[in-house]
């Protein structure tokens, strides 16, 4: 194998890593086309981690089929394996891609201590939302050690919160800082929930519920755009399965909530709202309620004098913005950014100048004051704790209202 190699493994052989499901995620086909489209983009699969060992030999084959021989070669020394310390110490790799549901990672304990197993190896890690479905106090002991290898080894890790580096939510920053901070926040996520035939998504004690699992993206933005939360601040309230209202005709055949205990059952309706360190209102809305595959989502913001507000960014990506003493509304088209992308290769390119400095620079090291790349990385694990606490919060106020 030659050294100038980025030796990468993947935890996780299901739809997040390797596509499939109802959303774009693919973080295997952005790597190959970074492999192929990207000067100087060396990279090896050493390894997919799944219990489900014939699932992992199966999306190996697929990957091996490909007729373009270039995308072939990525997988040529690819092993697999049913246990992650295993494939942690049979192939040694430089990174990982973590996409495993959120009850197996983002714990202390075993076999759910995944980002501990690498930190301590320093692997640099890509994490997929949500960091976990645990209590917050196991996230704390999970980022102390992170956090510990970031700064004594240069550990890279980077989480997936793609939308930071969606062109229209940076068009959005981009605009705030030039016209001052935003004044009210407001998201709303309605997803379409008769495809949803996974029993962990309908089970929130290994799901984290829908706040947690798919309203952080939101709540991410959220902080991104508007700052820091006072958590102190927040209220919520939900819609239970168990409420009046909470009644849905059209769950999947296989999904049999009546054995799970009520206080486990997804809440149909969630609303929070909240105010921002710097004294801005913030609030949320997600319903599980929509048919068929297409989710509704948008979000807004607004300034003195402005309203930006984004609209349907998993799908034709639009940006409304009305500016300070203008009564136009113009809109900007995204449709072809992929920023799923841009925050795979910004991983990757911290990742290659820490492992392969020879190939990006002389005389360097692999601390983050000397990596360049790592600026890049718009949600590192440190911040991202900031965003798995308000969904956490958010969850937790729902449940306890009436």
């Amino acid at each position: 194998m030659s050294v100038a190699t980025i030796k990468l493994a993947f935890v996780g052989a299901g739809q997040v890593n390797f596509g499939g499901g109802e959303g774009p995620w693919n973080h295997v086909k952005r790597l190959e086309a970074m492999y192929v489209r990207e000067e100087n983009f060396p990279i090896e699969v050493v390894g997919i981690c799944d219990p489900l060992v014939k699932l992992a030999e199966s999306v190996l084959e697929v990957r091996r089929s490909n007729p373009d021989a270039r995308m072939k070669k990525m997988w040529e020394s690819t092993r697999t394996f049913s246990n992650l310390v295993d494939m942690l110490d049979a192939t040694q790799p430089h990174c990982v891609f973590i996409g495993v549901p959120p009850a197996y990672h983002g714990c202390s304990l075993k076999p759910s201590n995944i980002e501990i197993e690498c930190a301590s190896r320093g692997v640099h890690m890509f994490v997929e939302k949500p960091l976990s479905c645990h209590p917050v106090s196991e996230v704390d002991i999970v980022n102390e050690v992170v956090q510990k290898a970031v700064k004594e080894q240069g550990l890279i890790v980077s989480v997936g919160y793609m939308f930071r580096y969606s062109a229209a939510v940076l068009k959005m920053k981009e605009l705030i800082q030039q016209y001052g901070p935003i004044r009210a926040f407001n998201a709303r996520y309605l997803c379409a929930y008769t495809p949803i035939d996974k029993p962990v998504w309908w089970d929130v004690d290994r799901s984290g519920g829908p706040i947690v699992e798919q309203g952080t993206h939101f709540c991410d933005l959220a902080r991104f755009l508007g700052g820091d939360v006072d958590l102190d601040t927040l209220q919520a309230s939900s819609v239970k399965q168990t409420d009046k209202a909470g009644k849905l005709d059209h769950i999947p055949a296989n999904i049999n909530e009546e054995a799970l205990a009520p206080e486990k059952r997804v809440p149909r309706v969630t609303t929070a709202f909240w105010k921002f360190t710097n004294g801005a209102m913030g609030s949320f809305m997600h319903g599980v309620l929509l048919h068929e595959l297409k989710y509704e989502t948008e979000l807004e913001v607004w300034g003195d004098g402005y309203r930006m507000q984004l609209i349907d960014p998993y799908g034709k990506c639009q940006l409304a913005v009305r500016l300070p003493h203008s009564e136009e509304t113009v809109i900007h088209e995204f449709a072809h950014d992929d920023p799923y992308y841009s925050e795979d290769l910004a991983f990757m390119l911290a990742v290659r100048h820490a492992v392969l400095p020879s190939t990006t620079a002389t005389n360097t090291t692999t601390t983050t004051t000397r990596n360049p790349h790592v600026a890049s990385i718009l949600s590192p694990y440190e911040d991202s704790v900031g965003t798995y606490k308000l969904t956490w919060a958010i969850r937790t106020k729902s449940e306890q209202s009436k």
